[in-house]
C-alpha cells in the first residue's frame, strides 16, 4: 500500500504541475489571438517561442510558491489579460503598449474612464495584488527554491541593470521612438521586463553641485545671451512691459479638427471669431509634448518653462520641491495667483503640485456648481468661465494685487459625450467612419464659442491684460489613429510618422494677447517657453530657472517621447533618433541632456541650479537689482526657501560667490524661432 501511495501521489503531483503548462499555452494563444483579430496586433512569430517561454518560466515559479490552483489560473488570465490585450487596447488608443511608468497614470485613468475604469482597470490591478498575496506558499523544498529564484531575479536585475538592459537591447532591439514597434517585436512579456530593466538602469541619483555647475556653464556658452522674447514678438507699446493681470487658459483637447479634411464636416466646427482672431496671430501654435492625453505635462512646461520628453506626467512622480516656476515668481513680486480645475483637486495630483510651484488658491471639485455637465462628468466652458469671473469678482473687493487667473478647461474631454441635459444638441454631421470624429467636431463647435465668447468679455473688461490661451493635445480620435489617418495626416502608428507628421501631432492653436498691442505672431512656440515669454511681457526681464531651458538661438528644439523634434529657423523640421550622429541632433542632444539634468536638480534634487542664476533669480526681477547677493547665504551656504523668500529677494551665486550667466544686461532682443 505505501509503494501504491506513492506512485498515486507522484501521478498526481506530475499532473498538478501539468496546470501551468496547460494554462500557458491556452492564455497565450489568448493572447497573441485576441489582440491579432481585433487590433490588427501581431507579435512577430519569430518572437513567440522566446515570450511564450519567459511567460512560461514566471508562470512555473508562481505556480510553486501558490496554494490554490483556482487562484493561480485567475491571478495568471489577469497578468496576461493586462501584459497582451490590455497592451493592444492602449496602443490602438494612444500608440504605446502598457509601460512601466503607467503604474504613475493609473489613479488618473482610473478617474477618466468612471465606473468602467473600476471594473477594468482598478479591480483586475487589485485582484492581481490580492491572488497573490492570499495564494501565497511558503513551505516546501521546490516552494523555498522557486522563493529564491523570485527573488533573486529583481535583485540581480537591481545589482547589474545596465549590462541586462543592454544584452536584452541587443537580443531583443530597442526603439525608444516607436513602443509599438517593440511590443510586437518582443511580446508582452518580454517587453514589459525589458522596460521595466531600463527603467532601474536608467534611473538616476540627483546631480551633484559639480554636475550642475558644469550643465548651466554649458548652456551659458553655448546659447548666449538671452532672448527678450516681449521685444522679439511684441515690439508695440513698451508701457505695457508693467504688472497688469495674467489670464491664461487651457482649452482641453482644443484643436482645428477642420484639418480632417476627408470628414466632410455639414459645418465648420470652429466659430469664424476664433478663426479671424487666430489669423491675427499668423496661426500660431503651442507646441505641446503630448498628444492624446497627459495634459498635466502641457501645464508643467507652460507654467514651469523646462521641457518633458516621457509619457509618464511629471506632477505624479518628478516634482517634489518647492520651486519658482511662474506661479511663484509672480506671488513673490504681488502677485494674487489662482488656479482653477472643475475636477477632483487630486486629480494628476494637481492639488499637491500647484502648491509646490507657488498657486495661493486653487479652486476645484466641489468648488464648483456641476450645473451643465456632458457624460455626467465635464463642466461646460460657459459654465466655468462665469463661475470663475464670479469667484474673481468677489476675491478683489478684498485683494486688489493685480492676478493670475489660470484655468484648466475639462469639457471637451475624451470620449467627448454629449451634454446631459440637451444644452448642446448636435450640430454639425459627418460622413466619416470614425464615431469619435463628429463627437469631437460637435465639442468643438460649443468649446470655440464659448472660448471666444471669454476671450471678447476679457478684452473688454479687462483690455490691458495679457491673455494667453492654448490647446493642451491633440484629441485621441479611435482605434490606430483612425479619424487622422482618414484624412491622411498621421501614419497609423508613431514609427511610421515623419518629422512633419510629429509636428503636426504636436501643434495646438495658440493665442496670446499683449493688452492693446494685440494677438501676438509668435509662431509654433514650443510650451515651455511660454512662461519666459509672460515675465518678459510684464516688464521682469531678470534671471529665471526658464533661462536655464532656454534652447541655442535660432532653433525651438520639440523633445517627444522617444525622438527629439529638430526645428530651426528657415530649415526643415528634422528627427533626431537614438543615436543619430549629424551636428544638428548632437547640438540638440547636448542641449537636452543638460537641460533635463538641470531639471532633474530643480524639481526633485538638491537645487543648486538656484544658486548658479545670480541676482534676482528667483523673485524674477526686472533687471535692475544687484547680482552681488552674496549677503543671503545662511549659515549652510543654501538658497533661502523660495516659498518664504520676499519679493525681489536677492539670491546667492555658487559657493564661491561666482553666479553663471543669464543675467538681465545680457538680454537682447533676437533669435529664437
Amino acid at each position: 500500500m505505501n509503494a501504491l501511495s506513492r506512485i498515486m501521489k507522484s501521478r498526481r503531483l506530475r499532473q498538478r504541475w501539468l496546470v501551468p503548462l496547460v494554462s500557458t499555452i491556452v492564455l497565450y494563444a489568448l493572447g497573441y489571438g485576441i489582440p491579432a483579430l481585433f487590433f490588427g496586433i501581431y507579435i512577430k512569430p519569430e518572437r513567440i517561442p522566446a515570450d511564450f517561454g519567459l511567460q512560461l518560466i514566471l508562470a512555473l515559479l508562481v505556480f510553486a510558491v501558490s496554494r490554490r490552483i483556482w487562484a493561480f489560473l485567475l491571478l495568471q488570465t489577469l497578468l496576461i489579460g493586462v501584459l497582451y490585450i490590455g497592451s493592444a487596447i492602449k496602443t490602438a488608443l494612444l500608440g504605446r503598449p502598457i509601460m512601466p511608468e503607467d503604474m504613475h497614470n493609473v489613479s488618473a485613468l482610473i478617474h477618466i474612464l468612471g465606473t468602467k475604469g473600476w471594473i477594468l482597470v482598478g479591480l483586475p490591478l487589485a485582484a492581481i495584488l490580492g491572488l497573490f498575496i492570499f495564494n501565497l506558499r511558503l513551505r516546501g523544498r521546490i516552494t523555498i527554491a522557486a522563493w529564491g529564484v523570485l527573488i533573486a531575479l529583481p535583485v540581480g536585475a537591481a545589482a547589474g541593470p545596465r549590462l541586462i538592459e543592454q544584452t536584452l537591447d541587443k537580443a531583443f532591439n530597442n526603439f525608444p521612438w516607436d513602443q509599438r514597434q517593440n511590443y510586437i517585436y518582443r511580446g508582452g512579456t518580454i517587453n514589459f521586463v525589458q522596460e521595466s530593466v531600463r527603467a532601474v538602469a536608467e534611473a538616476k541619483p540627483a546631480p551633484n553641485d559639480a554636475e550642475v555647475r558644469s550643465a548651466v556653464a554649458r548652456r551659458e556658452r553655448a546659447e548666449g545671451p538671452r532672448v527678450n522674447l516681449a521685444e522679439q514678438y511684441s515690439p508695440g507699446d513698451p508701457s505695457y512691459r508693467r504688472k497688469r493681470n495674467i489670464h491664461i487658459v487651457l482649452e482641453e483637447s482644443f484643436w482645428d479638427a477642420d484639418l480632417l479634411t476627408q470628414a466632410h464636416f455639414s459645418v465648420s466646427p470652429m466659430d469664424p471669431r476664433f478663426m479671424d482672431l487666430w489669423k491675427q496671430t499668423g496661426y500660431s501654435h503651442g507646441m505641446s509634448p503630448a498628444f492624446g492625453g497627459q495634459t498635466a505635462n502641457a501645464e508643467f512646461e507652460i507654467l514651469c518653462g523646462f521641457p518633458i520628453n516621457e509619457v509618464a506626467v511629471k506632477f505624479e512622480y518628478g516634482l517634489k520641491n518647492n520651486t519658482p516656476c511662474l506661479p511663484r515668481l509672480l506671488d513673490q513680486i504681488g502677485y494674487r495667483t489662482i488656479a482653477s480645475h472643475p475636477n477632483l483637486p487630486a486629480f494628476w495630483n494637481r492639488q499637491v503640485a500647484f502648491k509646490l510651484i507657488g498657486f495661493q488658491t486653487f479652486w476645484a471639485g466641489t468648488d464648483f456648481k456641476m450645473d451643465d455637465l456632458s457624460g455626467n462628468q465635464f463642466l461646460s466652458d460657459k459654465s466655468l468661465h462665469a463661475q470663475v469671473a464670479a469667484k474673481l469678482a468677489v476675491d478683489r473687493q478684498n485683494d486688489q494685487r493685480p492676478v493670475l487667473d489660470y484655468i484648466v478647461s475639462i469639457f471637451g474631454h475624451w470620449p467627448y459625450p454629449p451634454s446631459d441635459n440637451d444644452t448642446h444638441p448636435d450640430v454639425v454631421k459627418s460622413d466619416t467612419r470614425v464615431p469619435e470624429v463628429v463627437n469631437y467636431a460637435n465639442a468643438i463647435y460649443y468649446k470655440s464659442r464659448d472660448m471666444m465668447d471669454e476671450i471678447d468679455r476679457l478684452r473688454q473688461a479687462d483690455p490691458d491684460s495679457v491673455i494667453v490661451v492654448f490647446g493642451d493635445h491633440l484629441p485621441t480620435l479611435g482605434s490606430k489613429f483612425a479619424g487622422f489617418t482618414e484624412s491622411g495626416v498621421l501614419a497609423d502608428n508613431f514609427g511610421d510618422f515623419t518629422a512633419n507628421m510629429y509636428t503636426f501631432s504636436a501643434s495646438t492653436p495658440l493665442i496670446v494677447i499683449d493688452g492693446h498691442n494685440g494677438p501676438l505672431r509668435v509662431g509654433d512656440l514650443p510650451m515651455y517657453r511660454l512662461p519666459r515669454l509672460v515675465m518678459d511681457l510684464i516688464g521682469e526681464d531678470g534671471p529665471t530657472i526658464f533661462d536655464l531651458a532656454a534652447p541655442p538661438a535660432h532653433t525651438a528644439p520639440r523633445p517627444l517621447p522617444g525622438v527629439l523634434l529638430d526645428r530651426r529657423d528657415a530649415a526643415a523640421d528634422k528627427l533626431c533618433i537614438d543615436q543619430d550622429n549629424s551636428a544638428d541632433c548632437q547640438q540638440m542632444t547636448a542641449w537636452l541632456d543638460d537641460v533635463l539634468l538641470i531639471s532633474h536638480d530643480i524639481f526633485s534634487g538638491k537645487a543648486h541650479a538656484l544658486k548658479l542664476l545670480g541676482g534676482r533669480a528667483i523673485a524674477g526681477g526686472n533687471g535692475s537689482g544687484n547680482d552681488n547677493a552674496d549677503s543671503t547665504v545662511n549659515a549652510e551656504g543654501d538658497v533661502p526657501d523660495v516659498q518664504s523668500s520676499p519679493a525681489h529677494a536677492d539670491l546667492p551665486g555658487g559657493d564661491d560667490g561666482n553666479s553663471l550667466g543669464f543675467r538681465p544686461d545680457a538680454v537682447q532682443p533676437a533669435g529664437n524661432r
